[in-house]
């Protein structure tokens, strides 16, 4: 099956149906009637999975081919070679170690798996590249392979191919049968070729998509459009038939179990968290908080419909508001918080550009550029001293979780050697100043202080943390304990 996830589909109209400054109302979705966490172990508990990446992603360069309409979206093998060379030289010093590919282009295989992603021209019937030879260019420079994909899709062009691990049941099977299955909504167009995990060799199939990617070296995996299998929602619209509560659970528990099994890190992305995110704490090392980046912009990180949480996909606008809310749930050896990714020529000023960097470090997530910035713009994914805190698997929390009083502008956390973070934003339009008592987060004595982006040692401090910081800024500062 040739497969493309349009912007169109992806980015629905958007309408209110918001719950405005109400906190927890995903708590109220209490629509598990057993705790479907028993007998599972989070897959971030797993030894070499407690972490954030670095990685750069194709997004950018295939989102803007959608906006211009240029069908079929194209990644070529000389694209590959460039954001190869790009990534290697540029980022890769730094940590950067990862290419993940995206929606927007052609996604098909051969039995159920995809083995080929985006055609070689602006022609539905030119060549796709094999994911395999992608691996190979991307090893012979010491990086790796991440794909946008999920165990619930189904890509084949042999609907008579045998499931693995499975008595001749067929991989056409899995999909949707109006005789006999019930969705939410029958009448709505199944976009993905649902995998049903009702059907038997379901949970087969799910083990298989692991051992694929596994097998070709791949263990990295963004999932998409979950709220659209479970319930077939994105903000207030139908979309999709919707598979159901139970059937989406089975298939997250399966994640979790065939995850951990072959070493494939988890990302989740368009989940609505129900249960306070009950069964995705489990399921994923890191999901996705907020709507997606688009064209990027400080509207899009900060600003738009700020301080309104849903009790479904997405729960905010804004990557600012999904950190401050979604914190609840992150931490070390739990899952992970990630922003969606960084436009980052699309910031106004240096200020907007040192906080869309520093916010995901100071909440624990990861950091995702896109495009192919250069010169001054490229410098804030460079930064190796802010690059520490996810090297050493920091995760902060603001001082409150709230989203409008500055005390969740204000973030902190401990990083392995003792030293302490402290991260100070303004999301205001004016140059605001931010003050924090240190007894407030539990520190005594007397503390060196070092500015991260400064580079710059800034004496003692033993009360408070206080800095003038400019609309839409950020200052953050490292302390550690003073002789």
């Amino acid at each position: 099956m040739k497969k493309y996830i349009l912007a169109s589909l992806a980015f629905a109209t958007l309408l209110s149906g918001c719950n405005s400054n109400e906190w927890d109302v995903t708590s109220d979705l209490s629509v598990d009637k057993t705790d479907p966490t028993i007998g599972l172990t989070p897959v971030a508990e797993k030894p070499g999975m407690d972490y954030a990446p670095l990685y750069w992603s194709l997004y950018g360069n295939l989102y803007d081919q959608e906006q211009a309409r240029s069908f079929p979206n194209i990644f070529t093998p000389d694209d590959w070679d460039t954001a190869i060379d790009y990534v290697a030289t540029n980022l890769k010093p730094y940590g950067y170690d990862m290419l993940v590919t995206d929606g927007f282009a052609s996604m098909s295989g051969e039995n159920g798996y995809m083995t080929r992603y985006s055609h070689t021209q602006k022609d539905n019937n030119s060549p796709e590249v094999r994911l395999s030879d992608i691996v190979a260019k991307l090893s012979a420079k010491g990086l790796k392979l991440g794909v946008y994909d999920s165990p619930f899709w189904l890509h084949y062009d042999n609907g008579d191919a045998v499931i693995p691990g499975t008595d001749g049941i067929k991989v056409s099977s899995l999909r949707f049968n109006p005789k006999t299955d019930k969705v939410l909504h029958p009448e709505k167009e199944d976009y993905f070729w649902w995998v049903n995990t009702s059907h038997p060799g379901a949970e087969q199939f799910f083990e298989g998509f692991f051992k694929h990617y596994a097998d070709l070296g791949v263990h990295f995996v963004r999932m998409d459009f979950l709220s659209w299998y479970e319930d077939g929602m994105n903000y207030t619209d139908v979309i999709d038939k919707g598979y159901g509560r139970e059937n989406y659970v089975r298939g997250m528990q399966w994640i979790c179990k065939y995850a951990q099994k072959y070493g494939v890190y988890v990302s989740l992305v368009m989940p609505h968290l129900k249960d306070n995110a009950i069964i995705e704490k489990y399921a994923g090392n890191m999901v996705r908080i907020d709507a997606d980046a688009l064209k990027g912009g400080w509207f899009r990180f900060s600003e738009n419909n700020r301080g309104n949480i849903r009790g479904g996909w997405p729960n905010s606008e804004t990557a600012f508001d999904g950190f401050v809310n979604w914190s609840k749930i992150s931490g070390r050896k739990k899952i992970r918080l990630d922003g969606d990714f960084i436009r980052i020529g699309s910031y106004a000023n240096d200020d907007e550009k040192m906080s869309v960097v520093s916010l995901p470090l100071m909440a624990g997530g990861p950091v995702a550029a896109t495009d192919m910035p250069t010169g001054h713009d490229l410098s804030f994914f460079q930064n190796a001293e802010l690059l520490a805190l996810q090297k050493d698997g920091f995760v902060g929390q603001p001082v409150a979780r709230d989203l409008w009083n500055t005390d969740g502008e204000m973030w902190y956390g401990q990083m392995k050697d003792g030293s302490w973070v402290i991260g100070l934003f303004n999301r205001s339009e004016d140059t605001a100043l931010r003050s924090l008592e240190l007894s407030k987060i539990g520190l005594t004595g007397t503390w060196n202080v070092r500015d991260l982006w400064k580079h710059a040692d800034e004496g003692k401090v033993s009360e408070k943390i206080e800095a003038s910081v400019p609309s839409h800024g950020c200052k953050i500062v490292k302390l550690t304990k003073a002789n």
